[in-house]
């Protein structure tokens, strides 16, 4: 069984980039079991235990799709283009109780070449929507987050787009908050090339020591 991450892993996933389509999945379904499954469950696993020392002590994991792991098939119904398999591998690390997906969570994403690392919170809706504008809104809670995202933007994280033209009604144009009223919840994040911790034990500290920087956000975000 496979712990680590390998040339291996990176190689099945430049293969599926090349030739998208279930004959080459299947004829790679060894590989993609010893060499994406089992280390990306071992990851998770690392990631864990190192995100709430390092990063905020909320954060959890747990090495099961639908919880920190992602289905390597794509859901077609919403897809511009038919290519069935995702060519990268996502994680996801939340703090909180209910569906991972709707809570403050760090975000990792695998490709071929580079490593992606962020952290937010997406798709807000219903009352916790409103909790999130008001905050806002607030003089002190929203002139907060603002330094958080000029600190993290400043430092080459790129900030989500947005989810309206416009910020909603009830606020003015010229908001404080606008860029991020305009915004249902948001993640900022920065890729990187592989270091050369991705092939060893030590990939899940390098990551946790990076995601170290979205302390603040993510403090921000689980009082909400």
């Amino acid at each position: 069984m496979s712990t680590t991450f390998s040339p291996a892993t990176w190689g099945f996933l430049a293969r599926l980039a090349a030739a998208n389509t279930k004959a080459t999945f299947d004829a790679e379904r060894a590989t993609y079991r010893a060499e994406v499954v089992e280390p990306s469950g071992a990851y998770v696993e690392r990631m864990a235990e190192v995100l709430p020392e390092v990063v905020h002590p909320g954060l959890r994991g747990e090495a099961k799709v639908g919880r920190s792991l992602f289905r390597i098939n794509r859901d077609l119904r919403f897809a511009r283009d038919a290519e069935p398999y995702k060519t990268h591998l996502d994680f996801l690390f939340w703090i909180g109780d209910g569906a991972p997906r709707d809570r403050p969570a760090c975000i990792v994403r695998l490709t071929s070449t580079t490593v992606l690392l962020g952290a937010g919170r997406a798709g807000v809706r219903g009352e916790a929507l409103a909790r999130y504008r008001s905050r806002l809104d607030d003089p002190d809670d929203g002139a907060r987050i603002r330094r958080v995202v000029a600190a993290l933007t400043d430092g080459g994280a790129e900030l989500s787009e947005p989810d309206r033209v416009r910020v909603p009604r009830g606020f003015t144009a010229d908001h404080p908050s606008a860029e991020l009223l305009r915004r249902d919840g948001f993640h900022l994040s920065q890729t990187r090339p592989h270091p050369p911790e991705i092939e060893g034990d030590g990939f899940a500290d390098w990551c946790a020591d990076r995601l170290a920087a979205y302390a603040a956000l993510l403090a921000w975000l689980a009082a909400g």
